[in-house]
């Protein structure tokens, strides 16, 4: 089955009221629009107004890819989240307050959208800052400055009207052959605990905006360094390497979203196992907010791990598992399974209410839109930019070669794919084409003194 990625319009934001659709019987506001209500009894309230479709589009995702009819994407329902796709950053402004309107003031109960965003190393929409990756933020041993930098971060995502931030990694990256260490902050459970509770604590401190800690669980040593493959181990390693930054984050910051990972731990598939997503994240942990899929994760039940015949019991598993919203197609198969009688309709209601009670929690049913001043990549962010750089670096010796005299050589080589290439990361924005950056190539080239050579030569591809 081809991903299903609807498209949405990019349109200007209708002017509505918060409070305009679905009066109760009485005349009166609803109770779920009541911002003075407990948020508990707004979220019964608004669940025992919703049909089956309503509540199985609260359990899942719409992507921004383009123009297109918000009728179309929506179809009068709604949806749990939003995320967009390859965005600069005044469109994705535009876009968010668009679908929020929409949301708002063209569904039936105008329930607003999470909107999501990657965010570990900057906001990824064309033209952000661009702050150093994970690895070395973690390389600065300074928790305090990357809460200033995620304060930062925060800044620029609610400028854009975005709510939930894809990060940090928890990762424990144990086998380098893997290709994502560089977005973890290292392989000291310590360590990534004191960098990750400091980078929610940034981003989360005004209560609009929640991170979301991944991958729960056991993602980052796979066997072979196979991305998204098993993880061995048992339940020592578990609890007292895997489980430890989770359990810190989640026990001092309270993020109001957890990401489940694509691997097996001990042959199981974590995005199918109660044991994981529910006994342990939410029974021993204390989780008490929604669980989102990484994309894909919830298909890869059926195509990887060979866990689940077809997209509609792998959605199944992974709802019974715990996992309340699936962002790619998968969970497209619960309308039909809920109006036949196959899904227990305590675990569809109970999955909903997570994802409301986010939604109330954020703050959305009173202001969803974008917020604050213009301060995309200003000059102070990419200041502390910097400064997350300078700290970050790490001297190195070599036989006293290094850090590298450029007055004691006539010629300089730089060989490699990387000498002449600037690599950001696989979470910042930037592609073939940007002129970001200087490469190690240029800065060497610029710093040389009259009369000495530097060359490069690619090497390889």
């Amino acid at each position: 089955m081809k991903p299903y990625f609807p498209a949405i319009f990019c349109g200007a934001a209708v002017a509505v009221s918060l409070l305009s659709s679905c009066s109760s019987r009485d005349g009166r506001t609803p109770l779920y629009k009541d911002p003075s209500a407990a948020i508990e009894d707004r979220v019964e309230d608004l669940l025992s107004r919703m049909t089956l479709e309503e509540k199985a589009a609260q359990l899942q995702n719409r992507f921004v890819t383009g123009p297109d009819s918000l009728e179309a994407a929506f179809g009068g329902i709604g949806t749990g989240t939003v995320h967009n796709l390859y965005l600069d950053a005044a469109t994705c402004k535009e876009t968010m307050d668009s679908v929020q309107s929409y949301l708002i003031g063209h569904t039936r109960l105008g329930i607003p959208a999470i909107t999501c965003v990657e965010g570990i190393q900057g906001i990824l929409e064309d033209g952000c800052t661009i702050f150093p990756h994970a690895l070395a933020q973690g390389s600065t041993f300074n928790p305090e400055l990357i809460r200033k930098m995620s304060s930062a971060m925060a800044e620029e995502a609610r400028y854009l009207g975005l709510h939930q931030i894809l990060a940090p990694v928890l990762d424990i990256p144990r086998d380098l052959r893997w290709g994502r260490v560089q977005e973890t902050y290292g392989e000291d459970p310590y360590l990534i605990s004191e960098m990750a509770v400091n980078f929610v604590r940034g981003y989360q401190e005004k209560g609009d905006i929640t991170c979301t800690p991944k991958h729960f669980v056991a993602h980052g040593s796979p066997v072979g360094g196979l991305n998204t493959g098993s993880v061995s181990g048992g339940e020592r390693e578990l609890r007292s390497m895997y489980l430890y930054p989770f359990r810190r984050v989640i026990g001092e910051t309270h993020p109001y979203c957890v990401m489940s990972c694509y691997s097996t731990y001990d042959g199981v598939p974590v995005t199918a196992s109660r044991y994981y997503m529910t006994d342990i994240l939410r029974g021993e942990l204390g989780f008490d907010g929604y669980a989102y899929s990484d994309w894909g994760a919830v298909e890869r039940l059926v195509d990887f791990h060979w866990a689940a015949k077809d997209l509609s019991e792998a959605a199944r598993m992974a709802l019974y598992a715990g996992i309340d919203l699936n962002v790619f197609w998968a969970y497209g198969t619960l309308l039909d399974q809920m109006k036949a009688g196959g899904i227990d309709m305590d675990t569809v209601d109970e999955a909903v209410r997570r994802v409301l009670r986010t939604k109330f929690r954020l703050g959305l049913f009173e202001d969803p839109f974008s917020k604050g001043e213009n301060c995309i990549r200003s000059s102070r962010h990419e200041a502390l930019s910097d400064e997350v750089a300078d700290e970050s670096a790490i001297l190195l010796e070599n036989n006293g070669i290094l850090p590298l005299d450029l007055t004691k050589y006539r010629r300089i080589a730089v060989v490699g794919p990387l000498g002449n290439r600037t690599v950001f990361g696989d979470y910042s924005w930037t592609r073939p084409g940007h002129r970001e950056g200087v490469t190690l190539y240029q800065g060497l080239s610029q710093l040389a003194p009259k009369g000495v050579s530097v060359r490069y030569s690619e090497g390889c591809d």
